[in-house]
């Protein structure tokens, strides 16, 4: 009886020592932007926010939804520039390796023989909600990575990829409508050129459908003009 009592009695602070550390961990040690490799000034990150080595993580003009897990250690997480990850999304940049004689919670927690490597998401990529990055993950410019889907490899610019593990089902443009887009967001050195987008298309997009519009009313340029404007982007 009186074991049961200890034990109700010792719950409470562990209870709120565990608390205390989430919120450390989710709420303010995120919102300090001198942790970071690199946070650019319109980055937009909604809490909670968790990573296990913020140093190694490098964002720019990006924004990433609540309930974000990153779980590394070496290992870098680069966002750039007009990307978007929706909610509930998890990265992990290492590799466990088992060892003889070690109990798997021991060896994961000394990260002996983890194999690490960065996981990028490059520019105007949009990752959506559940999805989950792993080693090896680098998403091309453009890319469309769709709810729930596991990645843990390159994948190309423009394209869009479903499921676990991650394949391509179409493309985001057309050629000529990714020609179009980039006028409009890079300078001409940082732009695809044709030769490069006909190239992708005739060795991994063959056959494959575009999902995306060139058509946009008035009232909605008008309005994505508004949304600019408070993000303080030309």
């Amino acid at each position: 009886m009186m074991k049961n009592v200890i034990k109700k009695i010792l719950w409470v602070p562990v209870y709120m020592k565990k608390y205390v550390e989430y919120v450390y961990s989710c709420f303010i040690k995120v919102g300090r932007q001198s942790r970071y490799g690199h946070f650019n000034k319109n980055t937009q990150i909604q809490l909670p926010f968790e990573a296990s080595n913020i140093k190694n993580v490098f964002l720019y003009a990006c924004r990433i939804r609540h309930h974000f897990c990153l779980i590394n250690s070496t290992g870098r997480f680069i966002v750039k520039d007009y990307s978007a990850i929706a909610p509930f999304c998890t990265v992990i940049t290492g590799n466990h390796t088992r060892i003889v004689g070690i109990p798997c919670f021991i060896s994961n927690l000394c990260h002996i023989n983890d194999k690490e490597t960065d996981i990028i998401v490059e520019e105007d990529v949009w990752i959506g909600t559940h999805c989950t990055l792993l080693a090896g993950a680098h998403i091309g410019r453009g890319a469309i990575v769709g709810a729930c889907s596991l990645v843990n490899k390159d994948v190309k610019p423009y394209s869009v990829v479903v499921g676990s593990p991650a394949r391509v089902i179409a493309t985001v443009f057309t050629i000529d409508q990714i020609i179009e887009h980039e006028k409009l967001l890079y300078p001409e050195n940082l732009r695809f050129k044709r030769e490069y987008l006909e190239d992708l298309f005739e060795n991994y997009y063959k056959g494959l459908k575009s999902i995306g519009v060139d058509n946009i009313s008035n009232k909605d340029l008008d309005y994505i003009e508004h949304v600019k404007k408070s993000w303080k982007l030309d």
